[in-house]
């Protein structure tokens, strides 16, 4: 691949092209596996905040260098979903779709695991079989979002606070499918009761405002009646559908994708049929995400 002209002012080790005007970024020419000096760690720290999801093609990576790259950015031991796990590295899951295999729900818009009360703050997913079309994945900028508003209504909206719920989710449906789904189930939600966070969030290192809430996880704007909740939220998730608003990628073999769970929202489009498709995961987290 040809030198990319580097016109992104603060950078100097990394080679970047903004993927939209709004969020995102192709890194050309870095091999995720031989990354030790500190200066482009910082750059890669600072270019996930500035973009917000990173995307790098073409990357040789054994489990135990995925996560030695997730470390760059976060602890993957803070945080994971119910998705199965590699059966050499644990902090790996496996999201793996194919013929009567089970569904996982995350064709709907979502910020990872906002049912917790310290939510991860990023995921590395890593691309190893790719159906022959289809499977894309789409993220949406929540900094956008709520640059997008009224003035008046982002006032509004940063007084309100809003419940997030795992039983809102679509993990009680994958439960479901398994064999002892139920007593999964039971101790999935005993584990994770409604949590309460604000509808506007600020982010830690940037500083800018989020509309933080999402069609999956999220149940109800509190203080409001469900008719006013359900309205109110239904126009914030609608904002996330437009398309200047958002990054969407095709994936091919050897792809990473890394994103800011603190800023975006993501959709993992399901029109790949029978197809198979195998990516893994690493989920990275701090103390605090917030």
């Amino acid at each position: 691949m040809s030198k990319v002209e580097n016109v992104i002012p603060g950078y100097i080790k990394l080679e970047i092209e903004p993927y939209t005007p709004n969020i995102g970024a192709i890194i050309h020419n870095l091999d995720l596996a031989k990354i030790e000096d500190e200066v482009t760690k910082n750059e890669l720290r600072k270019a996930l905040v500035d973009f917000q999801v990173l995307f790098f093609r073409k990357q040789d990576l054994s489990p135990q260098q995925h996560i030695a790259f997730a470390r760059i950015f976060g602890d993957p031991d803070k945080a994971k979903a119910f998705f199965p796990r590699h059966k050499e590295e644990s902090v790996i899951e496996v999201l793996e779709a194919k013929p009567a295999g089970h569904t996982y729900g995350t064709d709907q818009w979502h910020t990872d695991i906002t049912f917790s009360a310290n939510p991860p703050t990023g995921t590395v997913l890593y691309s190893r079989i790719i159906p022959p079309s289809g499977g894309d994945t789409l993220w949406a900028s929540g900094t956008a979002v709520y640059d997008s508003l009224p003035q008046h209504l982002q006032a509004y909206l940063e007084t309100l606070e809003a419940t997030h719920s795992f039983e809102h989710s679509g993990w009680p449906n994958y439960f479901a499918q398994l064999e002892n789904g139920r007593e999964l189930y039971r101790q999935a939600r005993a584990d994770h009761l409604p949590v309460v966070h604000p509808v506007i969030r600020k982010h830690p290192i940037t500083g800018k405002k989020i509309v933080y809430v999402n069609p999956n996880f999220t149940d109800r704007i509190k203080g409001l009646s469900r008719q006013q909740s359900d309205a109110l939220l239904a126009f914030l998730f609608a904002q996330f559908q437009r398309p200047e608003f958002q990054a969407r990628l095709r994936w091919e073999k050897d792809t990473v994708a890394i994103w800011d769970n603190r800023a975006t929202q993501h959709y993992a489009a399901n029109d790949y049929g029978s197809s198979h498709r195998l990516l893994h995961r690493v989920t990275f987290g701090e103390d605090k995400a917030f």
